[in-house]
């Protein structure tokens, strides 16, 4: 049975399989600690948030259609001090990942849609002062038909 739970896990999938130039975190995950090299110097690492907005009946009858909206959120944390390009580089790279496409697809009208991808925002605030951070953003729609 699809489910939004599902679609969610696709999302998260889509960037386990196909963002692999630095270590992503997601909420609620254990034991992650930001990547350091062999020197102690940290490194470049990312978290991914998938949230849903509202969602809302679109066709009634025999078969129902929901629209479940949402957005994918994806933090790029690069050292303090080591500049914004690098971090803009990566936050609009991981984005293309998720740019004008279908995921969760079950062939049975379940499948999410996503839209282009947008950084909306950079912040060098975080709880210990060793990070900035740029956000990518890009929003989807599940479709779920029963």
């Amino acid at each position: 049975m699809s489910d939004y739970a599902g679609a969610a896990s696709a999302i998260q999938a889509a960037v386990v399989a196909e963002w692999t130039e630095i270590p992503t975190t997601y909420p609620n995950a254990a034991g992650f600690e930001p990547p350091k090299d062999v020197d102690g110097v940290p490194l470049p690492w990312g978290l991914l948030e998938v949230l849903p907005t509202f969602s809302e009946v679109l066709g009634t009858g025999t078969q129902k259609t929901y629209a479940y909206y949402g957005v994918i959120v994806y933090h790029v944390f690069v050292p303090l001090g080591t500049g914004l390009a690098e971090a803009n580089r990566m936050a609009v790279a991981v984005g293309e990942i998720f740019r004008t496409r279908k995921l969760y697809d079950n062939g049975d009208g379940c499948y999410v849609r996503t839209v282009s991808p947008s950084i909306i925002g950079s912040s060098g605030n975080d709880d210990n002062g060793n990070w900035f951070r740029v956000t990518m953003t890009v929003d989807f729609t599940y479709w779920h038909l029963i």
